[in-house]
């Protein structure tokens, strides 16, 4: 009798030996497959919508975080939109954005209303940013919207390297609330 109960209690640990090796396996290569470098990752996008109305916007400056002076820059991909004061605009990143942490920066005309939000891993995949906030008892209209991240990606070798990622959002609006203030 007492060997009944021992084969079976070792029958149980094999069986929770198997458990936790396919888990262990299963996590690693969900890991590795979502850790692939990007072949670009300056063709990553984000998405604004506004009214509805949705623009890809591309990134205007990536940078090798290994090789300094590596940084292209392009002013053209600069995003530019119209959002009013009580307006509001929703950011949607990319999926390869929000599994890795990102930075949402707001700056507004009255610099003490600037802020930043910090995304983890996995947590968020948009945002929604105020076309004013309050500041010193008035409202400040929003000047510009930048996001921001490292990826992993293939450099021109084909190696890999960590790239730093930066779109920005100008809003057209907050300077002519400027100029009617004039």
């Amino acid at each position: 009798m007492r060997r009944g109960r021992t084969r079976k209690s070792l029958g149980i640990v094999a069986a929770i030996l198997v458990t936790g090796l396919v888990i262990v396996g299963g996590v690693v290569a969900w890991t590795t497959l979502r850790e692939r470098p990007l072949a670009d990752p300056g063709a990553l996008t984000l998405t604004v919508v506004v009214d509805g109305a949705e623009a890809e916007v591309a990134p205007y400056r990536v940078c090798d975080l290994f090789d300094p002076g590596s940084c292209t820059v392009h002013e053209d991909r600069v995003h530019h939109m119209a959002l009013g004061a009580q307006d509001t605009a929703e950011v949607r990143v990319d999926p390869e954005v929000a599994s890795v942490k990102w930075t949402l920066q707001r700056f507004y005309a009255d610099e003490s209303a600037n802020a930043t939000a910090l995304h983890e891993p996995g947590t968020a995949t948009a945002e929604t940013v105020a076309g004013s906030t309050a500041a010193a008892g008035q409202r400040s209209a929003l000047g510009v919207i930048e996001v921001s991240t490292a990826v992993v990606g293939l450099d021109a070798a084909g190696e890999e390297t960590t790239y730093g990622i930066t779109w920005s959002i100008v809003n057209d609006a907050a300077d002519a609330a400027d100029a009617a203030k004039e």
